[in-house]
């Protein structure tokens, strides 16, 4: 999230809207750096896996610690489920860009995949958005991601635990 300064988990401050906290996804490291505005690539290198984690400020405040500790500690599961839920956008968006591409040779931008982590380091970490618990005890959130693909609108994939809801632009990580 550009311009987000929040405490290190389980920390957390509130803004005028939602509940934040600095996390690490260890399982997301390798990643661009994405702290520039719209989850643009703010430093060159691989990122860490740090991130921020935010949630609407009328969620429960242990709800939202809750969600982020099973997230922290299902993140290696999360993962490959995060790549394969947005391997058909690739495609998709692929020729797309292509055809606008002026000087960049594509297979710098978006090149071709052969494999679901293939999009890894063609994307990075914008933030963990917690929805709240299922009935069942599982979280709800989504991972919104800045990506080469998709400068404008980002990608993002929702789940409840370890099944993914949808995947999209970055508004399915937040759309609740």
């Amino acid at each position: 999230m550009y311009n987000v300064n929040a405490p290190t988990f389980p920390e957390y401050i509130d803004d005028e809207y939602r509940h934040l906290s600095s996390i690490r996804l260890p399982a997301f490291a390798g990643m661009q750096i994405v702290n520039g505005p719209y989850g643009s690539v703010s430093e060159p290198g691989a990122s860490t896996g740090d991130t921020h984690a935010a949630s609407d400020k009328s969620l429960d405040p242990k709800v939202f610690q809750t969600a982020i500790l099973w997230v922290i500690e299902h993140d290696a599961y999360i993962r490959p489920m995060l790549f394969a839920a947005l391997v058909e956008q690739y495609w998709e968006m692929r020729d797309l860009v292509i055809e606008c591409l002026i000087d960049e040779d594509p297979d710098d931008v978006v090149p071709k995949i052969e494999n679901p982590d293939n999009l890894a380091p063609l994307c990075g970490l914008v933030a963990l958005h917690i929805g709240g618990m299922t009935a069942a005890g599982e979280p709800i959130f989504g991972i919104e991601l800045g990506c080469n693909w998709e400068t404008e609108h980002g990608a993002g994939v929702q789940f409840e635990g370890l099944k993914v809801v949808e995947s999209g632009d970055a508004a399915v990580a937040f759309s609740f």
